[in-house]
């Protein structure tokens, strides 16, 4: 009995086999891209845009003003229904009555 002779692949599976490898390589590649656009856009999605934050530092004061003796707590004390008020509100009418009262820094006068 002749020594077995070895058989080689088909030329087309062969050729199958590098096609899905490179198949498999571009969807991979792709996949990293988008994993890539998508935390950017996750980045700039969590992040506060600028009308927020200015919004924010608009509607609540100082630490300083807050304590107790301050000017807003004789604020909220001399109209017992301000402190009904949301706090936007509050510290909306509150910068009015700085104003008013000339507790401001600024000479808009």
């Amino acid at each position: 009995m002749p020594p077995a002779t070895y058989q080689e692949f088909p030329v087309t599976i062969i050729a199958l086999a590098y096609i899905a490898t490179a198949i498999l390589l571009i969807i991979m590649i792709l996949l990293f891209r988008m994993n890539g656009r998508l935390a950017s856009l996750s980045a700039c999605l969590s992040r506060p845009g600028r009308s927020a934050r200015l919004e924010e530092t608009d509607a609540e004061p100082n630490v300083a003003e807050v304590g107790p003796g301050t000017h807003f707590q004789e604020f909220l004390n001399e109209d017992p229904e301000r402190h009904t008020l949301s706090k936007k509100e509050q510290f909306k009418a509150f910068r009015t009555w700085r104003s008013e009262k000339g507790l401001n820094w600024s000479a808009k006068d």
